[in-house]
């Protein structure tokens, strides 16, 4: 297991993490991939960056991995999450996110906003320095107690 610390921009969460999105309109969409859910993606267009930490973190990914969200614009961790299914697409890019970066998206399942956490909460918790916030797509790294944080917060 994995814990992911996921920044969002407040308009791509408005657009795709806010509430589920209709994905029926998406032709080559795998069947494994829900057609109304919440989703959220992993910057790594090779034309707009290298994304070198992303392309590592995203071969580390797997279902079922815990989610927290920190909303850039609240400064605070909002929700919680697992990952669902996984794709390589570029419709939700283009057609939610103005044609951003991110490549490799993934359904956010389990989603709950009805969490409100301090930084410096989920820092103490995991060892870190007080003034961090997550940076791109953070995933713990193993020998910090992502456990505790799991339990803590029912992710």
């Amino acid at each position: 297991m994995n814990l992911w610390l996921v920044p969002v921009d407040e308009a791509s969460f408005q657009r795709t993490l806010a509430k589920p999105i209709d994905l029926s309109d998406w032709d080559d969409r795998p069947d494994t991939f829900p057609e109304s859910t919440r989703v959220w993606g992993v910057r790594t267009d090779p034309e707009q960056g290298s994304w070198e930490r992303n392309r590592r973190n995203l071969e580390r990914i797997e279902r079922d991995d815990p989610l927290l969200i920190y909303r850039n614009s609240e400064s605070r961790y909002t929700a919680t999450g697992r990952v669902g299914p996984m794709t390589h697409t570029d419709h939700v890019r283009d057609e939610y996110w103005d044609g951003g970066p991110a490549l490799d998206i993934y359904a956010v399942e389990d989603y709950d906003d009805s969490i409100d956490i301090d930084p410096k909460t989920v820092n103490r918790l995991l060892g870190y320095e007080e003034s961090f916030w997550p940076q791109g797509f953070w995933r713990v790294s193993d020998d910090r107690p992502t456990e505790r944080v799991v339990r803590k917060f029912d992710i």
